[in-house]
């Protein structure tokens, strides 16, 4: 598949990007790497298959999403294009409240937390899921969100209990014409060396382009 990654904001992206760029590559994949997201207002859009998010674009920055960036990106997805969304990236352009829609819920600054980074559980809650396929619950080291921004329709696959409640890591949705795999995992690089993710990733790519 022939993929886009966009990238950069203020998060580690200088390590994450690199290791899942390697591991899509790894898998056969064709990778462009976007830090401009010029692409998405290029015309050039017909030609991915999918679009991968890892990034944080924020208003008032160099890397937020302009007017017309947004709406190649939106009509992108809604008329059939793939998306798979990586950690915080939902987060991004936060005064555009279509992004929630298009990833079905995330991040949300002022609100959404998580505990210390460290060592965490993560559970595979729909084996049966494609995006769960040859996944066990797993141990990694990331950030464990919580109080996410959780939109209505959308189907969880991957979870954790944390302060007596259960907190999606992993669902999948469709928008409009196009399929739609959001993955909370993926704070670091070392979050992305792990393989439990790195194949969550790969299994979000082939669901969201098959």
């Amino acid at each position: 598949m022939r993929l886009l990654l966009i990238t950069g904001g203020r998060h580690p992206y200088h390590e994450s990007t690199p290791i899942l760029t390697r591991a899509l590559r790894k898998a056969g994949h064709t990778v462009k790497v976007s830090k401009s997201a010029k692409e998405l207002t290029s015309g050039s859009l017909s030609g991915y298959d999918a679009i991968v998010l890892n990034t944080r674009r924020k208003p008032d920055t160099e890397n937020d999403l302009n007017t017309a960036q947004r709406e190649g990106f939106r009509a992108y997805v809604r008329n059939g294009g793939g998306l798979v969304s990586v950690h915080i990236s939902p987060d991004s352009c936060p005064d555009w409240r279509e992004m929630k829609k298009i990833t079905g819920g995330g991040w949300v600054s002022g609100i959404s937390n998580h505990p210390p980074y460290g060592r965490m559980k993560v559970y595979v809650r729909k084996p049966a899921h494609p995006v769960a396929k040859g996944i066990r619950d797993f141990e990694t080291d990331d950030e464990l969100y919580c109080d996410l921004d959780i939109q209505p329709g959308i189907d969880v696959f991957l979870g954790a209990p944390h302060a007596g409640k259960e907190r999606p890591l992993g669902w999948t949705l469709t928008y409009g014409k196009g399929k739609v795999c959001n993955i909370a995992l993926g704070h670091n690089g070392l979050s992305h060396q792990n393989r439990s993710f790195q194949k969550l990733v790969l299994n979000g790519v082939a669901w969201v382009t098959g």
